[in-house]
């Protein structure tokens, strides 16, 4: 599991040195309806709470800098509590350059979440929270983990649910297509 791990991330690093950081300019409208998911191609709901430290993350900061890989989840979910850890070593050996993982914990109790934000003290992912299940609906979750790649253009590129032996290979393989496709795009937008 490490080795393949080692290997998808490798290709990673490849392709975000490959890739640049210019994107497309354009900006189109979130998708309106709630309760709806997001389709591919569309700008999802921006606002995923606040962070640790009380700031307020908004999808539109990173809009032409980065890649966001956004995953919800929740303290009971088995599979979510594998794909943490794996989406935290994806953020630390890609970087921050042209990559952002955020976690949206889903409506678990305040004794929970404390403990959860214990054990994951030393992440380097943005964690933030849903306390109502606000967010969660305004991109119709109902399966954990639920993981949205958003493009460097903040539309949404790729979605996976759920979390099992081959979800990190695939995972890797969106936000690599995803480099590459707005790779492509940024000599036509410049010229």
């Amino acid at each position: 599991m490490h080795q393949s791990l080692r290997h998808a991330v490798l290709a990673l690093v490849l392709v975000l040195g490959i890739a640049g950081a210019a994107a497309p300019s354009h900006a189109a409208e979130p998708a309106k309806a709630a309760n709806v998911a997001p389709k591919i191609g569309e700008v999802p709901p921006a606002l995923l709470g606040k962070d640790r430290k009380g700031d307020l993350v908004d999808l539109s900061q990173y809009r032409g800098k980065v890649v966001v890989v956004v995953s919800f989840w929740a303290s009971w979910c088995g599979p979510c509590l594998k794909e943490l850890p794996q989406l935290d070593l994806l953020q630390t050996h890609a970087g921050d350059k042209l990559l952002k993982v955020i976690a949206v914990n889903v409506e678990d109790s305040n004794d929970d979440y404390r403990m959860m934000m214990r054990q994951m003290k030393d992440f380097t992912i943005t964690m933030t929270r849903d306390r109502d299940g606000k967010i969660a609906a305004g991109y119709d979750i109902r399966h954990y983990p639920n993981l949205w790649i958003i493009g460097l253009d903040g539309k949404v590129a790729a979605n996976h649910r759920g979390y099992g032996e081959d979800s990190l290979e695939r995972i890797i393989n969106d936000i690599n297509r995803v480099l590459r496709e707005q790779a492509a795009l940024a000599p036509a937008a410049a010229g």
